[in-house]
């Protein structure tokens, strides 16, 4: 597919001449979602606008100048920047915000009416009102960032502007954090900034941090075992961890937190924000960030990088009661419903009273475990565990563990971390329970449900997955 024909194809209004093009300058371009999240709220909100891939090369170098001066020459109405020049573009340009001139790069351009043109960085309040949009303040937080480059800059940025308490980078190079730190210390004297070492700096502030955000590139996809954590220092719940890496969705670093108990954020919602930033400082007017969002995860998961389970708001989980039996069962039977859609041969369709009776008795039994994960009053996922001792017999040694009968996630929810959360409750429930093995059976042609449990710490024994506990 021609990279400009999905954006068009997604337009409330056909192209013509009366049509505000915006696009994204950068190197390469075909990777991004921002085509597909800017022209569904251009649609949604009815606006003969839009947005479309603008590749320019690095070679040669005076390609980026004549980019930028194309802009107005074009009549376009302006442009968002990426990778890699975000610092290129400053020269060639009539005016910067403050953020941009103290972050040193621009992620969004904006023709004006005389033609003049403005740069801003949307970066720092994007990552900023993500944060908030999570139901975390950053005022007074103490911060742990990881990174000294780019995106790091942004991040300090906003995280200062915004009242922080204190703020930590820790960098591989100490002369980079170190530049960072007294660059941002000048433009707020009151908020102390400090260098130091990583990762030397995990062992001696990540107790003490209240956020702690991943600015490297390590967990990235096609890295996917990499992580700038040392995962000999635990996490603590209370804490919340944010990784601007969103392919995968749920990296090495969340995914030691989230085991540990600590709150987790993907990057996804960072680059949703800055995007809706952008589109307000073009047209006036405040895009639907959801509709963004659904367009950005919709366009991800049709290019298959959504294959891991996406961060989201996190559950509440409980133990439920005989009065949960009929939301557990309605949960069943929407999963039940999709395997029987996908495979009909094997699964059968859930009828009206779906497992409700046998929910109601299986609830009051001590030796059966049900988890209820709630986001809201919204029931979004469902485990059901039973303990099994085995006492030894002259053909086998005892074997004491928790099993997992069936773990369920509403389709709706799914890819955001709920199973990964159920998971981990249950890891709970065998410490707490002196349980040495949680182990779980899986049909053998789900290779999606293999890939999600092996993340877990599951391995193959026989026709189960165990996970010994230690």
């Amino acid at each position: 597919m021609n990279s400009l024909q999905s954006p068009v194809s997604s337009l409330h209004f056909p192209l013509s001449g009366k049509t505000n093009i915006v696009g994204l300058i950068g190197w390469p371009t075909g990777h991004s979602v921002s085509p597909a999240m800017h022209n569904a709220a251009f649609a949604e909100l009815g606006l003969n606008w839009s947005y479309v891939p603008l590749p320019v090369s690095t070679e040669p170098a005076a390609r980026i100048g004549e980019a930028v001066a194309g802009l107005r020459a074009l009549g376009l109405r302006g442009a968002n920047v990426t990778v890699p020049h975000k610092q290129a573009v400053m020269p060639y340009l009539d005016r910067l915000s403050p953020a941009a001139g103290a972050i040193g790069a621009v992620n969004t351009i904006r023709v004006e009416a005389d033609g003049t043109l403005f740069g801003d960085n949307t970066d720092a309040r994007g990552f900023v009102a993500d944060l908030r949009d999570h139901g975390v303040d950053p005022a007074a937080l103490r911060v742990l960032v990881l990174g000294a480059g780019g995106s790091a800059r942004a991040v300090v940025y906003g995280l200062a502007e915004a009242g922080c308490r204190n703020i930590i980078i820790s960098n591989r190079t100490l002369a980079r954090a170190e530049e960072l730190a007294g660059a941002m210390q000048e433009h707020f004297p009151h908020c102390p900034i400090t260098a130091h070492g990583l990762p030397e700096a995990i062992h001696a502030a990540a107790g003490q941090a209240d956020l702690i955000v991943n600015t490297t590139s390590l967990g990235m996809t096609p890295n996917v075992e990499t992580t700038p954590w040392d995962e000999e220092v635990a996490f603590r719940p209370g804490q919340t961890v944010y990784d601007l890496v969103y392919n995968p969705p749920q990296t090495q670093l969340l995914q030691q937190a989230t085991v540990d108990g600590a709150r987790v954020i993907g990057g996804l919602g960072m680059l949703i924000w800055q995007g809706a930033l952008a589109f307000e400082l073009w047209t006036g007017l405040t895009p639907s960030v959801a509709t963004m969002r659904r367009a950005a995860l919709r366009d991800l998961r049709q290019r298959g990088v959504l294959s891991h389970p996406l961060t989201a708001v996190p559950a509440t989980i409980r133990r439920a009661t005989v009065v949960d039996a009929e939301r557990i069962a309605t949960l069943t039977a929407d999963v039940q419903r999709l395997h029987a859609d996908a495979l009909p041969h094997l699964f059968k369709r859930p009828g009206p009273l779906f497992l409700v009776e046998t929910l109601r008795e299986w609830l009051g039994d001590p030796q059966r475990i049900f988890l209820l994960a709630e986001r809201g009053d919204e029931a979004v996922g469902c485990l059901f565990v039973e303990i099994q001792q085995r006492p030894e017999n002259e053909f086998a040694h005892a074997r004491h563990r928790l099993h997992i009968e069936h773990i369920a996630v509403n389709p709706a929810c799914q890819q955001q971390g709920y199973g990964a959360q159920l998971i981990a409750a249950a890891k709970t429930i065998a410490q707490e329970q002196g349980l040495p093995l949680l182990t779980l059976q899986v049909w053998h042609f789900n290779t999606n449900a293999q890939d999600f449990f092996a993340r877990q710490g599951f391995v193959p024994s026989s026709h189960s997955l165990w996970l010994h506990m230690v």
